[in-house]
């Protein structure tokens, strides 16, 4: 058998040298147009919205100091019909920018799989207006490295047996390669695309290099896909790596902590890939969007704040992420939240917190209550009004924020995204997957056990008195049934409440990211906030 395991010592493939020659694209092209000077909310000093095809646009970052470095271009996942250039790839964006690299982030046309060749299209134009800018961004048009993850990663792969110029190489993380293969993707998809689309079937002799980054325990597009996949790519005399995460599921975003190496190695290679940076990473100066400040010094704890320019105190947002309360991060699934929250003039702060096994529920629920202090005792310091915070959760801490909510009634508002609302239903056993045991650390199912569930279950807890609250859910969500049940508790109780519903929606804010119909959330949201903390609309909102 090949070993895929490590990069086999080749000379640079012909069509990789040709490249590395190659000019950049040729005059015209788009002109370069900045259309959001304040970036995408997620890494400080990024060029934000710029149009390059069509309505299509891309954020691009440019590191401060010698410029000719490489660049990454981040393709989004979202299974071909969903997501966004902020959605599914935030951590990422954070990964490429401490590391030194310039990067680029994509929007492209999201039509399902049977209209790949549209996304493909689109990230070629991508592609070629960045070569045809390199001067004016201050890149090597002929060092460009792809980035993809899920049916990025997809995309990427294909892009990558094309040879695209400038492309030397691509890192693919939890792609599909088997699409005829493939649970839940092949079915009502005709055969003979499946077989075109499957990048199995597309590998060529001299592609540029692979890092292909994949879970061990990936029941959506299964490793034996992709150990096959670069194993066909040495045979056709290719470089591919294969580095194998432990345990991980398909969407790197819900991967561990303990999982996380991965990062490092990605970095890795990627310098080995193109050559040693000019120089380390220099913090674009800002004043508005700050990072990685620490709130919590014994647990190491941190947060993202954005600080819009106001003259007086402004209204405040706290946003904690889901995850299943195991994964994620400050900029891992809210990230869709931040340019709505930013426009309306509003104060986010987007956090860290303790996640299991390594800590409890208990000290979770610790976390979010000491960011709370943390926000107010420093209010003069952000410009927020300590009396107009609204607290923001999604999933996993769509529990936690609205268990808050039933012990602090100084909160101006709380906002559940799809939140869990009964752990009472969802505990049935005590397998290592359990809540029971994952969160509180119980190994039986008893009377004291169940009586812990209830007492951390937003459901029974709820009360008149507890400060308004907004549910915001999706039909086609899991948890739909728990939004409704909740919904009616607390018409039961009299206490204050609104609901969202987005018809058919999923689960997963990233996952509304690309479709109309459901991102009209985002300004319905703002307007709550608005009438909750009493603060009138902006001109820049919209």
């Amino acid at each position: 058998m090949v070993d895929v395991t490590s990069v086999t010592r080749a000379v640079v493939p012909a069509a990789i040298a040709l490249a590395l020659t190659t000019p950049a694209f040729a005059e015209p092209c788009p002109p370069l147009h900045v259309r959001n000077p304040d970036g995408n909310y997620i890494v400080p000093g990024v060029q934000g919205d710029i149009h390059y095809s069509g309505d299509r646009a891309l954020d691009a970052y440019v590191q401060q100091g010698p410029r000719r470095r490489p660049a990454v271009v981040v393709i989004h996942g979202g299974t071909w019909s969903s997501g966004s250039r902020v959605a599914h790839v935030g951590q990422m964006l954070d990964v490429l920018t401490q590391a030194g690299y310039h990067w680029f982030s994509l929007d492209y046309r999201l039509g399902g799989l049977p209209r790949f060749e549209e996304s493909l299209a689109d990230i070629r134009a991508a592609l070629a207006f960045i070569r045809c800018r390199a001067r004016e961004l201050g890149i090597d048009p002929n060092r460009l490295a792809l980035l993809g993850e899920d049916s990025g990663a997809h995309l990427a792969a294909l892009l990558a047996a094309e040879r695209s110029p400038g492309v030397i190489g691509a890192v693919l993380v939890g792609g599909f390669y088997d699409l005829t293969t493939t649970p839940g993707v092949s079915q009502d998809v005709d055969a003979a695309l499946l077989a075109r689309a499957s990048p199995a079937t597309r590998v060529v002799p001299a592609m540029p290099p692979l890092l292909v980054v994949h879970g061990s325990a990936d029941g959506e597009a299964p490793i034996d896909q992709a150990r096959r996949y670069c194993a066909a790519v040495v045979r056709s005399k290719g470089r591919c790596r294969l580095l194998e995460v432990e345990g991980a599921s398909h969407r790197s975003e819900n991967w561990w902590p303990s999982q996380w190496g991965y990062k490092r190695d990605m970095v890795a290679w990627l310098s080995a890939l193109a050559s040693p940076l000019p120089g380390p990473h220099r913090p674009h100066p800002t004043t508005t969007l700050l990072k990685d400040l620490v709130y919590s010094t014994s647990a190491h704890l941190k947060l993202d704040a954005f600080l819009p320019r106001a003259r007086t105190p402004v209204p405040a947002v706290i946003l904690v992420h889901g995850g299943g309360w195991e994964a994620g991060g400050k900029t891992t699934y809210v990230t869709p939240l931040f340019e709505p929250l930013a426009r309306a003039g509003l104060a986010w702060f987007s956090i860290d917190y303790r996640l299991t096994p390594a800590s409890a529920h208990q000290d979770q629920l610790a976390d979010v209550r000491q960011v709370i202090r943390f926000v107010r005792d420093e209010h003069t310091r952000f410009n927020i009004d300590p009396a107009r915070i609204v607290l923001v959760g999604e999933s996993a801490s769509g529990q936690m924020v609205t268990q808050i909510a039933t012990e602090d009634s100084s909160l101006a508002g709380v906002i559940s995204f799809y939140g869990v609302y009964d752990f009472l239903s969802m505990v049935t056993d005590t397998s290592p997957r359990s809540l029971l045991v994952r969160l509180f650390r119980r190994t039986v199912l008893d009377d004291d056990s169940r009586a812990l569930l209830r007492q951390y279950s937003p459901l029974y807890q709820a009360h008149k008195g507890m400060p308004p609250l907004l549910l915001v859910n999706g039909t086609g969500d899991r948890l739909w049934l728990q939004a409704q049940a909740f919904a009616l508790r607390l018409t039961d109780l009299g206490a204050r409440h609104d609901v969202i519903v987005l018809e058919g929606a999923p689960h997963g804010l990233e996952n509304w990211e690309g479709h109309a119909e459901w991102t009209t959330y985002k300004q319905r949201v703002v307007e709550w906030i608005r009438q909750m903390v009493r603060f009138p609309s902006t001109s820049s909102d919209k």
